[in-house]
């Protein structure tokens, strides 16, 4: 399995000659790209992705046959429709057992393969050229003001204070809310300890019961918690909202200074941020799951608030985001169980 997992990385290298750790697009820069890939290994690789590809496709077309076969048998009345989908099942397996097989007694040599691109690497690396360019890069250096969109992923627990509605207070379980998106963010200068922030991320909130309640909107539209007779393995009400936060980020980092210029970098070290933030609920989920009950329900009306705002505190030490978020809005429109409303604390990247 391992020998698969290596060879898919040497023909996505040989695809792609990207930066081993970022992707990046330089529309204005004319520079070569240097060849990272040894022609023989080239060779090789795309030698052997052809010979896959020509294993797959003939498999695929002696599988199809078979199929039709069994779609000729079905269409005649000669067998049932469930022994033609178990007849299918198995064809699929053994032409797929077939091509695996047939893939492995290509024998691909891949030690001869990583021992050429090793030879290759060290013959074709210009220790001096690259000290050269490090040196250059070095003199040529600047820092520029944080300008830049980044990603934002966050994962936190969520807590409702007790209110007058008792049944909810007893079977709440444990909430969690994940969100995901883009922040931009802007240093107002190459040596303010102020970053501005902004940008927009999904928000799901999962909150879930316990002891077999789950939520139920009757036929009368009431919206309650009922308990089913028997055990319940899932019971939690998601809500998906899409949220845009505005706010600053303040770093302790101290001043620096590198080819006479002073900079600060916010980034790393110990920083407080602190943003508001706003937005509307797209979408509803009711998963129920246990005993007789088995149902995802995306349509009804939970009386969940459209919309959702409040402000947030991060916390931030060596990389790592320790976020406290209030929520000012009521989890629930019109009470309908009572005006509680969302706490939630947990850890983000992107703040």
């Amino acid at each position: 399995m391992m020998k698969k997992y290596i060879v898919l990385g040497m023909l996505c290298l040989v695809g792609y000659h990207a930066n081993a750790q970022k992707f990046s697009w330089d529309f204005n820069s004319n520079e070569e790209v240097e060849e990272q890939v040894s022609p023989f290994v080239k060779e090789k690789v795309e030698e052997y992705a052809v010979q896959i590809r020509q294993i797959v496709i003939d498999g695929k077309l002696a599988m199809q046959e078979e199929v039709s076969a069994v779609d000729e048998q079905l269409f005649k009345g000669t067998i049932t429709k469930t022994e033609a989908e178990n007849q299918k099942a198995a064809i699929s397996l053994r032409f797929a057992e077939t091509i695996n097989t047939n893939i492995e007694n290509l024998n691909f040599d891949l030690d001869e393969i990583t021992k050429n691109q090793v030879q290759y690497a060290i013959l074709n690396t210009d220790i001096e050229a690259l000290k050269e360019e490090q040196i250059k890069k070095s003199s040529d250096w600047k820092y520029k003001a944080q300008n830049e969109v980044t990603g934002y992923l966050a994962y936190g627990m969520i807590d409702f204070p007790k209110g007058d509605n008792e049944k909810l207070n007893d079977h709440l379980g444990y909430s969690s809310g994940i969100d995901l998106g883009l922040l931009y963010h802007k240093q107002f200068s190459e040596t303010s300890p102020l970053v501005f922030q902004t940008g927009a991320y999904f928000s799901w909130r999962t909150v879930r019961f316990d002891d077999n309640y789950y939520i139920n909107r009757n036929d009368d539209g009431v919206v309650d918690l009922v308990q089913h007779s028997q055990n319940l393995d899932k019971s939690k009400l998601r809500s998906t909202y899409i949220m845009v936060p505005v706010g600053l980020k303040y770093s302790f980092n101290g001043l620096k200074t590198k080819n006479e210029q002073s900079y600060r970098n916010p980034d790393g070290g110990f920083a407080i941020g602190a943003n508001v933030y706003g937005g509307f609920r797209i979408s509803t989920n009711n998963i129920v799951d246990g005993g007789e009950l088995d149902f995802r329900d995306k349509k009804s009306n939970y009386e969940l608030n459209n919309f959702a705002y409040g402000a947030q505190l991060t916390l931030s030490v060596m990389g790592w985001n320790f976020y406290v978020r209030q929520e000012l809005s009521s989890f629930f429109k019109d009470d309908v169980f009572d005006d509680r409303k969302m706490l939630q604390f947990g850890l983000n990247i992107g703040f």
